[in-house]
């Protein structure tokens, strides 16, 4: 090889780039993580943990209803349908379906904060046995109605000013209303949440972010013979 050729060789090999270096392997992707979204709390397991209003308080009316007459505690529209029998206060079945649903209403005004109680039973297997609470005024759906065994005895429910309003709270593992067997009933309000007991047991809770805060009372009926007793009022 003369002189002039390696040269030439040379300077070719100078100017030949090296080989680009192996590619890195790619780097392994991270599984997606997988979003965990918390179970929602059930509104009415902490309603039943509550024990707040269930004792104490003073009690500000009482009615054991061992006399012959209503009197002027009480507000009945319709003469005849609301009576007095055996230490009971009685509604009879009525068959007009305009005068159903016209409670039996005390005049006394509630406390805000309170705890009633009294005795009820149906002589129906249908059950329906309800009343009134907290209602602005004395008339059905002026407040909140709550009813056992309604609709021909298949649901227990509290409901804000209308029996079909959307958001009626309805107990989930239904309890029947037995023909002729007396309930005793708790209702309490200590905040914004109406809650009801049933011989001790919790049944349902209404939380409600704009409580109804009527003062009036009252026992009901649509077309079932039901009685009523020993209605006690105390405030919390």
């Amino acid at each position: 090889m003369n002189y002039r050729l390696a040269i030439a060789l040379g300077a070719l090999c100078a100017c030949t780039p090296p080989e680009p270096p192996p590619p890195r392997p790619a780097a392994a992707r991270a599984a997606p993580t997988e979003l965990r979204t918390e179970p929602e709390a059930d509104p009415q397991a902490a309603q039943a943990v509550r024990t707040d209003g269930l004792q104490g308080g003073t009690l500000v009316f009482e009615d054991h209803f061992d006399r012959a007459d209503l009197g002027p505690d009480w507000l009945g529209k319709h003469a005849g349908e609301w009576i007095l029998e055996g230490g009971e206060v009685k509604a009879n079945r009525v068959q007009a379906e305009e005068v159903r649903n016209q409670g039996l209403w005390l005049q006394k005004p509630l406390p805000d904060k309170v705890r009633v109680t009294f005795r009820a039973r149906s002589l129906s297997r249908v059950g329906d046995t309800k009343c009134e609470i907290f209602a602005t005024e004395p008339r059905h759906e002026a407040g909140y109605s709550v009813i056992f065994g309604g609709w021909n005895n298949t649901i227990n429910t509290i409901t804000r000013l209308g029996e079909h309003e959307p958001r009626r709270v309805v107990q989930s593992d239904h309890q029947r209303v037995e023909s002729g067997r007396t309930y005793a009933w708790t209702l309490v309000r200590t905040d914004h949440v109406v809650r009801w007991y049933i011989d001790g047991k919790f049944m349902i809770a209404y939380p409600d972010d704009r409580p109804v805060r009527g003062s009036f009372f009252g026992f009901n009926n649509w077309a079932t013979d039901v009685r009523y007793d020993d209605l006690q009022v105390f405030a919390l």
